[in-house]
């Protein structure tokens, strides 16, 4: 928050205007509920009240008219404040209205602004925004260690396999089809090598045997 964001907060919290009358300042402050200013060498923190605005109030109670914002390096005295006047002559002698007049000092620093750059938002620690961030992540680890744990493991492919020998030439046939299978967990078991029991054929020879084949075979 800046200096002008501490006026719009100000006035909304007394419900007054700048240039409203002010004669009444001391019971308006003091139903504030706007804490009286920090001692010497006092740092502000996120956890006070109204984003630690303060207002000048003496030993005695008396309200004092003059507000304090924070900041973040202490002043020639060592108050961490930067003070501003909520109050201004009226029109008449004796009469106040109330305004937002800065009066100089160390630079305006919210305690708890993510935009000091000083600390997190007010409201959520470090440790909630990190468990924030594991919770979200936690599904994504454990689907991966899942999928990890499955390409890890052996697969075997289980279906039909319809392949048709196809003669393409006196000395080249090959096979031509569909293989619609299912990739599943565990491991294959190839079967017996059977090339060695094939007839040594070739060119007419091929032509026979594959007719013999077809002979042989069930009829409708």
């Amino acid at each position: 928050m800046n200096i002008q964001d501490y006026g719009l907060y100000f006035f909304s919290v007394i419900q007054k205007s700048p240039g409203q009358p002010a004669d009444d300042y001391e019971a308006v402050l003091g139903a504030s509920t706007i804490p009286a200013g920090l001692p010497q060498y006092q740092v502000p923190d996120a956890s006070m009240p109204h984003h630690a605005l303060t207002q000048q109030i003496g030993t005695d109670g008396r309200i004092a008219g003059r507000m304090f914002l924070p900041t973040a390096a202490p002043d020639e005295l060592g108050y961490y404040s930067h003070p501003v006047s909520p109050l201004r002559d009226g029109p008449t002698p004796g009469t106040l209205l109330w305004e937002w007049r800065d009066l100089g000092g160390p630079p305006v620093v919210t305690p708890g602004d993510s935009g000091s750059g000083t600390q997190p938002p007010a409201g959520i620690t470090e440790e909630q925004v990190q468990a924030m961030i594991d919770a979200a992540v936690a599904p994504l680890t454990s689907q991966m260690a899942t999928m990890q744990e499955a390409l890890a493991a052996p697969l075997r492919a289980h279906g039909p396999v319809n392949l048709p020998i196809v003669v393409e030439s006196l000395t080249s046939m090959r096979a031509k089809g569909d293989i619609d299978v299912d990739v599943l967990p565990g491991t294959a078991t190839p079967p017996a090598d059977t090339s060695g029991d094939a007839p040594d054929i070739s060119g007419a020879a091929l032509l026979l045997w594959l007719r013999k084949r077809d002979d042989a075979g069930e009829q409708p």
